[in-house]
This record gives structure tokens, C-alpha cells and sequence, in this order.
């Protein structure tokens, strides 16, 4: 191993004991941790030019200190305890000379650095996609790993000088690109070509490129009231004012939208399947929207969160199919559908901004993965991404099913209607006076997966209102499962009105 020593120059003092201090500070740093093995003799003699016989007497005197202990034929070691208080020192150590978050100054960050220390601190540490709740994408056993591993291993091979030039195309591989087109063609009848196509490294890179090609300081956002908190955090980080817009049966509500003082630069929706409510904007509400954005100059970013699953029901074409205003920016991505092994996300451009999007990516983000990029186009042009989605589908509609059944058989009178959404997963609207607290205590002790919608409001939250999951709902034990947490909420209750 190799380490950084820094020998600090003092005359009356022998090279050796030179270096034993600061190997001493190496470990008091936590730079050498405690049970770590240290340098071999021949490693740190190259690499700061000392004899051996230095190395070694600066190492005996290291174990007289009790820092390290040598183990024959193994090597030497730091210790695992240290003596005295030097365990106490380590702590503040790494803690007081160079951490400076105490005394900080905010006023020499930028108004950018400003911006992101106050919407920092107005977060709530609850994330929407904990693990433990199963939220997000479809199970691991159910994505196609096998095909998706068959198709990396194909593009390993990148050491054609031509292949490797692809990753420097800031929007992404051509050929990537002309898949994304014909697949949003096929599905969601968007008509746009592979030059507005952008592909990005991660989801919020859209936001950002967004946001610095079309908002200033203090523009509004028209955003969803309950609405994605994570995509709301980014567009804030950019200065942005977030106007929260409600959300009805038939999508965002225009009467809430016209009544704003000033009108938005951005309106920000997911019509197809609202995050979290579930509902499908209206054809009515569509063109609505469109006639207003176009009157008032305003962009409008159509996340197409989770478009793939719908149960029963026409799928209506996105909005930006239907836009005559070229006003639509399109985002969607595609790790629902595998998983968490690819985050590679894109984006469709209106023709008006295809020139000046391609020359903002290009300063944000140039550099692309390439195998994973090979590998998603023969994943959408050989079939493999429509007959996962359609197989997959399948079972999810089993597992929705058995969910709907069990609820409508023991909550049917603890909550509201069930939205008649896609997707996966379902909304629970407890009936008032049933707190969130017992809701969520309740559930823990039943074992039964539900996460409050907390998070998605910027204003006033809905008191029992639940995201319940049912990607990974086992369709023979959810019955009892749902059964046996409707028995205990009922039990609470009768005893809190008891109590009363």
C-alpha cells in the first residue's frame, strides 16, 4: 500500500524519529486505520527514498509506543486499540483543525450555494424511495438481468478507437438516440426524431439543463401539489419560486393555474400517471393546458413517470404527441422497467431548443457510458424491453388484483374510493380521524407495506393519505396480511374511543 508522509524537517532530531511521528499522525488521522497493515518495509523505502534500516527503527519505535504491533510472518499492523487516550484523539483529530463547517461564512458561497443551503434545510429527512418499503421499480426478480448481462458482456469490447470516439457525443450514442425515437414513436406516438433525443447519466441532470437554459432566479414553476419531492428540490435549487398547483380527478387543475398573480416559466406534470395520486390527465385537460402555455409563453416538462404499466384501461398518447405549440419538453427513463442497474434517463427536446439544448449538455455533461448505451439500443431495437414490459405486466396485474380484493374485503370501510390509476402501486385515503401515527404503527405490527405521501407536499400534507406498494405482494399471504392489520386498526380504534 502506498500513503502520503509528510517528514517534517527538525535538526535535532533523528530521521527515524522524523518519521515515526509522522506516521503516528497517519494513524491519529485515520489515515491508517486501526487493524489496517502498514506499509511493507521495501514499499515505503521506494516510495519516500529512505534506507530500510531507517523504516525499521522507525517502526520499533512505533511498537514501543504500543501503535502498531508486528505479527511474524504476516507483516506489521496498527493496533486495534491504542494505549492511554489516544483512541480520544483520533476523534478529534479528524474533527478539529480542517473541519471548518462550524465557523463557515454562508455569504461567501454564491447566490447558487446560498439557494442550495436553504432548500437543504427545509428537506425532511424521509425519502421516497426507501428500501425497506419496496417502492420504485418492479422487483429484482422480475427484470430481466439475464438479457440485460447477455447484451453487456456483447459490448465489452471497446478497443476500436472508433468506438471509443462515441463517448464523447454530449447527447448521446446516434444509434441509441434513433432507438429512443422509434421506441417513443411505438408507444407514445411522439413524432420527434433522434435529434431532439438527449440522453443523460442520471435523472436530475434533465432538471439541470432545463434549468439553465430557461429559468432565472425567482421565475415560477407551476408544480404538481402533491408532486415528485426530489425533481421539486432541484428546480428550487435553481432559485426557482415553486407555485404548488392541486391535483384533481382529471389532472392538474387549470382554475388553480389561471389564478396565479404571475404566469409560470415552467409548468412541471406527470399526466400520464400522477406521482403519487395515480390519476391520468384528461384528453380535455390536455388540450387545456396546451392552449394556456401556449397564451402565456411557458415550457411545459411532461415527466412520464411510470407510463409502462396500465391495467384495464386505453393508454392515452403522451402530451407532447399532441403538442401544436412546440412547448413540451419530454422526460422519461427507463430503470423501472430494469431495475436499479441502469440510470441512464433522456430527455425529447421541442425543435425550438434542440440547438441550444445540445450546447448547454455539452458543457454540463459530454461524457457518456458506452457499453451500458450499446447495450440499452439492442435491448429496445431486438424486442426485449416491449416483451419485458408486456410479460411483466402480467404479473403485476395479479399482484394489483389480489391487493384491490384484499382491501376491498377488510378497509372498504376505513377508507375512501381506490384511484383507478397504473403503475405500481395504490393510494389509501383513510377516513378523517384516523391519524397517520396509528395508521403507520398499525402497519409495522401487521407487517402490512404502506409509506405516507408526506413528502410530496410542499404545503399542507393529507393526514392519512398512503403510497402501498404491490410490486412484490405475494398473492397468497396478502389476504391475511391485509386482514390481520384491518383487525388491529379496528382494535385501536374502538379503544381510543373507549378511552374518549
Amino acid at each position: 500500500m502506498t500513503i502520503a508522509i509528510y517528514l517534517e524537517y527538525k535538526s535535532d532530531v533523528a530521521l527515524y524519529r522524523r518519521l515515526s511521528d509522522a506516521l503516528r499522525k497517519a494513524i491519529l488521522e485515520g489515515r491508517l486505520k486501526l487493524g489496517q497493515s502498514m506499509p511493507s518495509i521495501r514499499e515505503l523505502s521506494e516510495s519516500i527514498k529512505l534506507s530500510r534500516s531507517t523504516i525499521l527503527k522507525a517502526y520499533a519505535d512505533l511498537q514501543n509506543q504500543g501503535l502498531v504491533v508486528a505479527l511474524s510472518g504476516s507483516g506489521t499492523f496498527v493496533s486495534t486499540t491504542l494505549p492511554g487516550d489516544l483512541s480520544e484523539l483520533i476523534g478529534s483529530a479528524l474533527s478539529s483543525p480542517s473541519d471548518r463547517s462550524g465557523s463557515f461564512n454562508e455569504a461567501t458561497l454564491s447566490e447558487r450555494g446560498q439557494t442550495l443551503v436553504k432548500v437543504g434545510r427545509k428537506q425532511t429527512n424521509e425519502h421516497v424511495h426507501v428500501p425497506a418499503i419496496e417502492y420504485g421499480g418492479t422487483p429484482i426478480e422480475l427484470s430481466p438481468m439475464r438479457d440485460w448481462k447477455t447484451l453487456l458482456i456483447k459490448h465489452c469490447n471497446v478497443s476500436s478507437e472508433e468506438r471509443v470516439a462515441e463517448m464523447i457525443e454530449p447527447l448521446g450514442l446516434p444509434r441509441l438516440r434513433e432507438a429512443i425515437a422509434a421506441y417513443v414513436l411505438r408507444r407514445r406516438s411522439i413524432a420527434s426524431g433522434a435529434q431532439n433525443v438527449c440522453i443523460f447519466g442520471s435523472k436530475q441532470l434533465r432538471l439541470e439543463l432545463i434549468g439553465r437554459l430557461l429559468l432565472d432566479a425567482e421565475d415560477v414553476v407551476a408544480y404538481e401539489e402533491p408532486g415528485y419531492p426530489e425533481n421539486r428540490h432541484t428546480l428550487e435549487s435553481m432559485g426557482a419560486t415553486i407555485a404548488p398547483i392541486e391535483i384533481d380527478s382529471e389532472g392538474l387543475s387549470m382554475s388553480a393555474l389561471q389564478a396565479l398573480p404571475s404566469p409560470p416559466k415552467l409548468i412541471y406534470i406527470s399526466p400520464s400517471h400522477q406521482d403519487p395520486l395515480g390519476y391520468v390527465m384528461s384528453m380535455r385537460r390536455r388540450h387545456e393546458l396546451l392552449d394556456y402555455a401556449a397564451t402565456t409563453g411557458a415550457f411545459i416538462i411532461e415527466d412520464d413517470f411510470d407510463n409502462e404499466f396500465r391495467y384495464g384501461k386505453p393508454i392515452l398518447p403522451s402530451l407532447k404527441a399532441i403538442d401544436p405549440y412546440d412547448c413540451v419538453i419530454y422526460i422519461a427513463s427507463f430503470w423501472k422497467v430494469l431495475y436499479q442497474s441502469l440510470r441512464l434517463s433522456y430527455a425529447v427536446f421541442p425543435d425550438c431548443l434542440v440547438n441550444i439544448g445540445a450546447l448547454g449538455k455539452g458543457y454540463l455533461e459530454r461524457h457518456l457510458p458506452l457499453v451500458e448505451q450499446l447495450a440499452l439500443t439492442d435491448f429496445i431495437n431486438d424486442g426485449f424491453m416491449e416483451k419485458h414490459v408486456k410479460c411483466t405486466q402480467r404479473v403485476l396485474e395479479v399482484r394489483r388484483q389480489a391487493l384491490i380484493l384484499a382491501i376491498t374485503r377488510y378497509l372498504k370501510n376505513l377508507i375512501g374510493p381506490l384511484t383507478d390509476g397504473g403503475g405500481t402501486h395504490l393510494i389509501l385515503n383513510f377516513n378523517p380521524g384516523i391519524t397517520s401515527s396509528l395508521i403507520e404503527r398499525t402497519a409495522r405490527e401487521s407487517g402490512f407495506t404502506l409509506m405516507s405521501t408526506r413528502p410530496y407536499y410542499m404545503n399542507e400534507t393529507a393526514d392519512g393519505q398512503f403510497i402501498v406498494p404491490f410490486a412484490r405482494v405475494d398473492k397468497y399471504t396478502i389476504n391475511d396480511t391485509v386482514s390481520r392489520f384491518a383487525d388491529l386498526l379496528q382494535k385501536a380504534l374502538w379503544s381510543s374511543s373507549d378511552d374518549n
